[in-house]
Order: structure tokens, then C-alpha cells, then sequence
């Protein structure tokens, strides 16, 4: 295949996931409001992560015999950055569903953009990864568009708390993208299996502590699966061929 050729190929596939990824995780917040009424943010968050580890995990067990190339293999050198994935999707998870609590779930989904303008300024500055003139103008008219948002509930008045939690929630994505970027060509089914396994348990351990684990709603196991698994997993892949900045612009359809 002409080497043009199969660089087009790569790109379209990442661009298709990345929408994927948008569309499938585009159900979390919608989820989360509608039994967020029902049982503990903290329950709901171990469920759907719990539902996507173990989905993540069947895939990898399925597909690993695949994966021969020894370069492509997680190793201990992995170590650190999973766990500071790990950490960064435990706080971002937290941050949105406590900003869930306070405000519609439209709001929180549309102020969610600010994750692609994180994930650049975190590209940019601290993983030195430069930043295209066109991925510039975008994230220039997302920040216009996030304080038109904002005006709603009275930023130049008083910065709304539900807004700033979103925003720090989606600094800590910002970073966990610019991380997974790094490892994603390197087993994405277990690494994010990992990494939505061990945020479970952590819910799972806060849940016991505070005395609210409750399994009467099993079907957020099974869309956990979907709107986190096997999102996190589209993304994870499309930035092996996108890169952590153009990935993150193309998820910004979520809201959509």
C-alpha cells in the first residue's frame, strides 16, 4: 500500500473512532443525572467503571493471542503513567458527577468542551507537543464559546462553583489524555482495562467506608461498559493515530 495512501487510512480510522468515542460517551452524563436520584454518586461511578474494566478486560483476553509484537506489550516501565492515569480519571470522575449533582446535565455536558482546550495548553506547555494554527482557531472559539455558556449563570458576577468543578475536572483529563497518547499503541484493551478497574475499586473502597453499596441497579453495569469502556477504549486508540490534541478536538461532539 503506498505509504500516502495507508497515512490517509490511519487518520480516517482514528477520526472514526474519536466520533465514536464522542457518541458512545455522549450517555454518561444523561446517565449519571437519571440515577443520581436514586443511589450514591460514588455508587454509580464504581458500578459503570466496574462494567467497563470487566468488559475491557473480556476484550483483551479475547484478542491478546493477536498482539505477538513484544514492543507493542505493556511492561514495569508503564508502571507510573498508568498510575497517574489512573489518578486523573478518579479526580476528573469526581469533580463532573459532584457538578452533576449541582446543574443540569446539558451544562455540564457543553462546559465539558473545556477538556480539549486543557488537553492542548497540557500538550503545549508541559508534554511540549506544538499546537497546529488550525487547532488554535479552534480552541480560540471554544474558550468564546465556554464564557457565552457560562453567562447563563453569571460568570461576571459570580463564577459559578458546578462550572469551576467541571473546568478542574476536565484539567486532570487534559493531562490523563496527553499520557495516554504516550502509551496507546501499547495494549489499549488492558491498559484502560486497568485503569477502569483499579478507579472501581477505589470507588468501590469509598463506598464501603461511607456505608451506601447498593447493587439494585445492575443495568449501570452494562452501561458502563458502553458509554465508558468501550469509549475510553475508541479514544485510547485514536490518539495512537491523531495524537492527544486533534483526538480530543474530534471528541469535542460529545455535547452535540
Amino acid at each position: 500500500m503506498n505509504k500516502k495512501v495507508k497515512e490517509l487510512v490511519l487518520t480516517n480510522t482514528g477520526l472514526l473512532l474519536a466520533i465514536i468515542s464522542a457518541l458512545l460517551y455522549a450517555f454518561n452524563v444523561v446517565i449519571e443525572k437519571y440515577y443520581i436520584s436514586y443511589i450514591s454518586s460514588e455508587m454509580i461511578l464504581f458500578l459503570m467503571y466496574f462494567g467497563a474494566g470487566f468488559g475491557l478486560f473480556s476484550i483483551y483476553l479475547f484478542t491478546r493471542n493477536k498482539n505477538k509484537n513484544k514492543e507493542n506489550k505493556l511492561t514495569s516501565k508503564e508502571t507510573p503513567l498508568i498510575v497517574l492515569i489512573v489518578v486523573c480519571e478518579l479526580l476528573a470522575s469526581f469533580l463532573m458527577i459532584e457538578a452533576v449533582k449541582r446543574v443540569d446535565a446539558s451544562l455540564v455536558s457543553l462546559l465539558s468542551v473545556f477538556e480539549i482546550i486543557m488537553t492542548a495548553i497540557c500538550a503545549y506547555f508541559i508534554f511540549k507537543d506544538p499546537i497546529e494554527k488550525n487547532e488554535t482557531v479552534s480552541i480560540i472559539l471554544m474558550v468564546i464559546g465556554c464564557i457565552v455558556l457560562n453567562f447563563k449563570v453569571g460568570i461576571f458576577t459570580n463564577i459559578s462553583f458546578s462550572s469551576l468543578l467541571v473546568i478542574l475536572g476536565c484539567l486532570c483529563w487534559g493531562i490523563e489524555n496527553n499520557v495516554t497518547a504516550m502509551i496507546s499503541a501499547k495494549e489499549p484493551a488492558l491498559f484502560t482495562a486497568i485503569k477502569c478497574g483499579m478507579v472501581a475499586l477505589l470507588y468501590l473502597i469509598i463506598v464501603l467506608l461511607r456505608g451506601t453499596f447498593n447493587i439494585s441497579y445492575p443495568a449501570l453495569i452494562f452501561l458502563g461498559f458502553f458509554s465508558y469502556g468501550l469509549s475510553i477504549l475508541a479514544y485510547a486508540v485514536s490518539t495512537k493515530y491523531l495524537g492527544a490534541n486533534r483526538a480530543t478536538l474530534v471528541f469535542s461532539f460529545s455535547p452535540i
